[in-house]
This record gives C-alpha cells, structure tokens and sequence, in this order.
C-alpha cells in the first residue's frame, strides 16, 4: 500500500500523541492524596524540635488553629484575641510555628475555629447558631467577616498553603450559602491559597451547596466504622468505611472536587470505632482503659481504604501538643507517644515516596 506524505505525518502525531493520551488518563486516575497534615497546639511558645518531629513523620503541613469566641449559639457577635496568651492561638505564635514549619519543609493549614459558651464540655455547640432577626444576623455576619479575613490576611502573610473559612458552623451553612459565597470571593482577595470549608460528617458535609466555590470538599470525617459489642480486627474496621466512602466519592464527582478530611483522629479507646467524636473528661479518663492497639488499627483502616482513592486529597490528624506540656493523654486523641505514632510515620513517610 502506498503511503502518501500526508498519511505519514498523520500516523506519526497519532503514534506520539498516544503516551500523552494514556499518560493524561492514568493522572486523573491517580490519588490525590498529596496532604499530610497534623494539628499542632501549644499554651507556650514550644521549642522548635516539636515542629521537626513533625516534619520528621513524614508530614506534608501543620494545621494552626486559632479561635473566635461566641457566647451562646443566638449571641450575634464574634471576639477574638490577637494576642491571646495561647501560643499557637497569637498572631506571633502563628507566625512563628509557621515559619518553623515552612523552614523544616512544610507547608501551613490555617483553620479558624468558632468557640461557643464555657471552655467546658457544656460548649461547643457552633452548629446551631442561628438568629430570629435580619438585624441579628447582620451582626453576626459582619463580626464574623472580620474575624474570618483577620486569619485571611494572617495566612497570606504566612504563605499558608490552605485557609478554612469556617468550621462545624452546620445551621449556617445550610440557612446562609450566599453569605458564605461572598465570605469566599471577598477571602480569595486577599489570599491566594487554596481554600475549603470544614463540615461536620454528622448531616452537614452532604447538604453544603457551595463546594463548587472552594478547592476541597472538607470534612471533619469522625465516622463510626463498627457498631459490635467485640474488638473488631482490621479488616473489619476497613470493611466499615464502605458506605462512608460511596456518598464522598459521590460528593466530589457531583462537585468536582477532592475531598480532604479537615479533622480526624481516634482515642485510644476500645469504644473508638464506633463513637469516635466522644471526647475525653477528666472524670473518665481516671477509669478508662487505654487501648492502643485499636487506636493503630484505625489509622490503618483508614490508610488501607479511604486514603488509597482517588478523590482522597488527604486529612489533618488531631492532634499533637507541645512536649513541654504535662498531660496525661493516654485515653485521649493525640498518637504521641503511641504506637499509632509509628504506624503514622511508616505511612506517611511511604506516601511521600510515592509522590
């Protein structure tokens, strides 16, 4: 068969464009999983060997969280301290731990968080705020607005490397979504990170209708993966992560959007799987058990199922404290001083070298 010039030249750009076809195929089949990131507090400036250990698990980010306070959840009105006397909560602190961070090859996660009532366990109900009145939530929105892009301007003279615009705040992000679509245009002035919301896995994350304005679907992902009266094993615990994972894969397609698990963290508990959000108290922590090895099949779990998909951009762990503080956290989230710690390290680490 004869071959014209032109025929050659059109076999030829097929045969090259191939491997740039497959290679463009495979990249959108590839996880995402590219953030590694821990929650770091500290009450006094930490030294800065805390943030090298950090770096030293295989880290990809520090998350920094500084806090509003409200006092109740129909008080329209958000204060906030610059110069809190917590560490990590300061501008100064912020600054200096992101600086630490960066300088140990980090990147930075700044993640606002809105407290309600007493620092006790009667707080914490930021989900229901609300308000009866156009004048109330006038009010709230503008004190927010200024707390919120307080932390913007913050971020962007950081070099964080994604902001949150707002945390577990469920009955506003249902009731309000233009508000938080104008939160979103206004930040994406003054910062040029990336961006996401952190909703709660608890009928929140589904129902926000403004991912399509953010870079990540956020989600503070304390799902409950087992509900047996037994110690469930590893396979059990990855098997309970099947239904969580088919409404977020369909969550990020409908939006077209990663989704990053803005917190997650297990107790060592044995009541870890199937109550994972259940915080630690004083009263119970003096007469519970730890137990550490269902703490490390959880991580596992979730390294195993979730953080091998494709729409996974990755999650923050809750959460790491400062060496220099005294606390019993045996029962408590942190992996410190656990074996999740190394489970987190040879994970995290592999995950890096794949990258």
């Amino acid at each position: 068969m004869f071959l014209t010039p032109k025929t050659v030249i059109f076999a030829l750009v097929v045969i090259l464009a191939i491997p740039i076809l497959v290679a463009i195929g495979s990249s959108e089949k590839e996880p995402q999983h590219t953030i590694r990131s821990v929650t770091f507090e500290s009450r006094r400036e930490p030294p800065r060997s805390d943030i090298e250990r950090i770096a030293g698990l295989g880290a990809s980010h520090v998350t920094l969280i500084p806090f509003g306070f409200q006092q109740t959840p129909d008080t329209p009105g958000v204060r906030f301290n610059p110069q809190a006397r917590w560490y990590t909560e300061s501008d100064a602190g912020l600054e200096t731990v992101s600086k630490w961070a960066v300088e140990s090859g980090m990147k930075v996660i700044i993640k606002p968080h809105i407290w309600v009532g007493r620092y006790n366990g009667e707080g914490q109900w930021r989900d229901k705020i609300t308000f009866n009145t156009d004048e109330d939530w006038a009010a709230w929105e503008s004190a927010y607005s200024t707390f919120i892009q307080h932390y913007a301007a913050l971020s962007e003279r950081v070099g964080a490397d994604i902001f949150v615009v707002g945390t577990e705040l469920a009955s506003i992000a249902r009731e309000r979504p233009e508000f938080w679509r104008r939160t979103i245009a206004t930040v994406r002035t003054m910062y040029s990170g990336k961006l996401t919301y952190a909703a709660n896995w608890w009928e929140e994350y589904e129902h926000v209708t403004f991912w399509d304005d953010l870079d990540f679907i956020g989600v503070q992902a304390y799902f409950p993966i087992y509900e047996g009266d037994e110690t469930p094993d590893l396979a059990q615990l990855s098997a309970g992560w099947d239904r969580h994972a088919t409404v977020l894969e369909q969550l990020s397609n409908e939006f077209d959007r990663p989704v990053l698990f803005t917190e997650i963290g297990y107790r060592s508990v044995s009541y870890a799987p199937a109550r994972p959000w259940v915080w630690a108290s004083r009263r119970n922590d003096a007469i519970e058990s730890p137990d550490y090895d269902v703490q490390s099949d959880l991580y596992a779990a979730l390294f195993e199922t979730i953080w091998t998909q494709p729409w996974f951009a990755g999650a923050i762990l809750w959460k790491w404290h400062a060496s220099s503080e005294r606390r019993s956290n045996e029962t408590d989230f942190t992996p410190q001083n656990k074996p999740a710690e190394d489970l987190i390290r040879d994970n995290f680490l592999r995950l890096a070298d794949e990258e």
